[in-house]
């Protein structure tokens, strides 16, 4: 009896444990402060955490991912940074465990976890290659102090200077005749400085612009009116995987997964349904014709920029596997095929499915659109392995990743 209930208390404690060990980490709050030459950046974690760290270039930025967590809504996104050690950090939700921290810097940094914060322990980032004091007004004393000094030793300088001036008169007219005699050699020079000096700040100023094109990768779709298509809907259920999962159904989970990510971070978005129901008002009277204008329409009307028609590919074969992005063939501007390639590559990417390319195509919704337009066939519903990827949460949130991801390209 002692036995059992030994073993019974053992049991209990290995799934205790592992219960645990599976929950994430919660990134409640992104704080920073100045020290001297340096920022740091401080994350409130609701426990002890594991992460990663590397540079990546164009440009120069350090990137923390910070495995098994997820990001609270209510944590800061994006920050600009006065100082010379860093310009700006941001943070965001990278994948369904990975919390990714991005700071724009090319200085050195240190990256540790201390117990015990507000919210449990702290990620710790210092930026910079002083010493890290965080007390703005202790450093602005010792900047003080020093300026103080060097002014009482700059003044003893400027009495020699001064005694040295009445004694070289005749060398100080010399240099002023010289000055004049080379007045056309001083202009060129100074012209020379301007100009370079106006390459420099264009130089600057691009380089400043690619920055911002990263970092705003996040905030990137303000003002953008985004039109989402969940395909089928009612008593058209699409094409059904071996397993009973429905198109249908997948296409309106990733839809409304994507319809959050868009909104987080601007974005307007319009979905042409967002329960399991037709389109058009007559319902399933409707004709395919009908149904399928319905769904242009609300893009047209709202005037979108972009409209993306969600679907999952099937075929008579069960091996058939991959992601395809389609685009209208009669659109000679090109956006719809730049739309239709940035989601179909990052689909493929967040999915792990094989590339069917991004093809041409005659479907009623992308030529009957006003803006630039793509249908996406995520993966095949009629593969069982993919079916799988498409019926599961992870699944679903990596398909509304991609998607994200894609538009988020597009408009960079």
């Amino acid at each position: 009896m002692i036995k059992k209930i030994f073993l019974s208390l053992l049991v209990f404690m290995f799934f205790f444990k592992v219960g645990e060990a599976a929950s994430p980490a919660e990134v409640t709050d992104v704080r920073f402060s100045y020290g001297s030459g340096t920022v740091r950046v401080v994350l409130d974690i609701t426990k002890e955490v594991e992460f990663k760290e590397f540079y990546a270039e164009n440009p120069s930025r350090l990137v923390i991912d910070i495995k098994n967590s997820v990001l609270n809504s209510a944590a800061k996104k994006e920050i600009e940074l006065q100082s010379t050690a860093a310009k700006k950090f941001r943070i965001a939700q990278f994948d369904p465990s990975t919390v990714r921290l991005v700071i724009e810097t090319m200085a050195d940094i240190k990256a540790f976890v201390l117990p015990g914060g507000p919210a449990g322990h702290r990620l710790v980032v210092d930026v910079g290659n002083a010493a890290f004091v965080e007390n703005p007004e202790l450093n602005a004393k010792k900047i003080d102090d020093k300026k103080s000094e060097d002014k009482k030793d700059g003044k003893k300088v400027e009495d020699k200077k001064s005694k040295d001036k009445k004694d070289d008169k005749k060398v100080e007219d010399k240099k002023s005749k010289d000055k004049k005699d080379n007045k056309k050699v001083d202009d060129k020079k100074s012209k020379d400085k301007k100009s370079d000096k106006k390459n420099k700040s264009r130089s600057d100023e691009e380089h400043f612009q690619d920055v911002d094109k990263d970092l705003n990768r996040i905030t990137g779709l303000k003002g953008k009116i985004v039109a989402i298509d969940p395909g089928h809907g009612g008593n058209d259920a699409g094409a059904i995987g071996p397993a009973g999962t429905m198109e249908k159904s997948v296409t309106l989970r990733v839809a409304l997964e994507l319809e959050d990510m868009l909104k987080e971070e601007g974005a307007t978005v319009l979905l042409t349904r967002r329960t399991d129901k037709t389109v058009d008002e007559q319902g399933s009277a409707a004709s395919d014709i009908e149904e399928l204008q319905a769904r242009c329409d609300i893009a047209n009307e709202a005037e979108a920029d972009i409209f993306v028609s969600i679907h999952a590919d099937s075929f008579t074969n069960p091996a058939s596997s991959g992601t395809t992005g389609y685009y209208y063939s009669g659109d000679e501007t090109g956006d719809s095929y730049d739309l239709a390639d940035c989601i179909r590559r990052n689909l493929c990417e967040q999915l792990g499915t094989p590339s069917r390319g991004t093809q041409p195509c005659n479907f009623y919704v992308v030529r009957h659109t006003t803006m630039p337009a793509t249908l996406i066939e995520l993966a095949f519903i009629s593969n069982p392995d993919e079916e799988e990827i498409l019926s599961s949460r992870e699944g679903v949130f990596k398909a509304a990743r991609g998607i994200f991801d894609g538009i988020e390209d597009y408009f960079g």
